[in-house]
């Protein structure tokens, strides 16, 4: 357990490293959250009602699977943690402007 536990630990400080390195760009996942919140948030104002704020703070994102591969690939091949690191922010893409931003 001790194991698993810092295994998940470790892939998270990648994770968040990667995501510091360029403040400016998310991971694929956080997009796609976002782009679903903005449709959510269009139904509902159709509705006239709204969409529960606290949706729009910082949310705990689960790890990537992109960002577990690569960590096994790295092992796997002995790769450089620069290098890897590198790879993990180049997967990171712009962040969406959501209608209404909170």
């Amino acid at each position: 357990m001790r194991l698993t536990a810092m295994s998940y630990n470790l892939m998270r400080v990648f994770e968040e490293i990667s995501k510091t390195q360029q403040p400016e760009l998310i991971h694929p996942s956080d997009k796609k959250y976002s782009e679903a919140l903005e449709i959510r948030q269009q139904q509902t104002q159709k509705r006239d009602r709204f969409v529960n704020p606290l949706f729009f703070q910082a949310r705990i994102s689960r790890i990537s699977s992109y960002t577990i591969r690569a960590v096994q690939n790295a092992i796997i091949t002995g790769m450089s943690l620069q290098c890897f690191m590198s790879s993990l922010v180049a997967r990171l893409v712009s962040r969406p402007q959501l209608i209404g931003e909170h």
